[in-house]
């Protein structure tokens, strides 16, 4: 239980670390005209932001783990690499 746990968390640490570099891109993109991935970037972060508050919600933890589970592009890009 303890080894699924420590993979989980490095898997969701690795997304995170992802994430925060491609956010870090988006002045880049847009200086380069590169409006596609600067949108695709921002929807990824509207994402995040939607999955995060939920959360905050009573029992908003099962309704994003019903929602990630049956909407699966609802999650970030660097969240998907297995069905990419």
């Amino acid at each position: 239980m303890i080894h699924k746990l420590k993979k989980f968390s490095k898997k969701v640490g690795h997304g995170l670390k992802q994430e925060y570099e491609e956010t870090k891109d988006i002045p880049m993109h847009i200086k380069n005209k590169d409006y596609k991935k600067a949108t695709e970037q921002i929807g990824d972060l509207g994402k995040m932001t939607f999955l995060s508050t939920l959360w905050v919600l009573p029992g908003g933890g099962v309704l994003s783990g019903v929602l990630i589970k049956y909407f699966k592009q609802i999650r970030p890009s660097a969240f998907r690499e297995d069905e990419e």
